[in-house]
């Protein structure tokens, strides 16, 4: 992806989420709502894979359980999900500043948590990074 613009839009807007691995995502979600008051927001299921948004305030937490036993280890932190405008104009940019993201393209999911799209990529020292694009139709 080449980006040919002279001004390119987008920005980023703030913290949309914390994705954190779980073991079982079920006494998760009864550990975060029932003991510390999150909200149920959303709940997925793309492949093998349970998600779960979990939120209070302005804090949002996704819920990652993996059926496939993935080498992340339960209790650590995914990633940070960075809320964005226009998605495709960032990682256009980004991509002219030699961020390499982890798939070649934007992700569309226009059926997981009501329509996003996002993007992975790692900060300097190898923190997974994501850019979050909800989609309201």
């Amino acid at each position: 992806m080449a980006c040919n613009c002279d001004q390119c839009g987008g920005r980023t807007t703030g913290l949309h989420h914390i994705g954190i691995y779980v073991a079982d995502i079920e006494v998760s979600k009864a550990f975060y709502i029932e003991k510390l008051g999150f909200e149920l927001l959303q709940e997925a299921a793309p492949g093998d894979t349970k998600l779960a948004l979990i939120g209070v305030g302005s804090c949002v937490i996704e819920l990652i359980q993996r059926a496939d036993h993935a080498p992340r280890q339960a209790g650590v932190i995914d990633h940070i999900a960075i809320s964005v405008e226009d998605i495709d104009q960032i990682v256009c940019r980004l991509i002219e500043k030699m961020v390499v993201f982890e798939s070649g393209e934007v992700n569309d999911a226009p059926d997981l948590f009501g329509g996003i799209r996002n993007i992975f990529f790692s900060g300097p020292d190898g923190e997974r990074l994501e850019f979050f694009e909800s989609i309201h139709n």
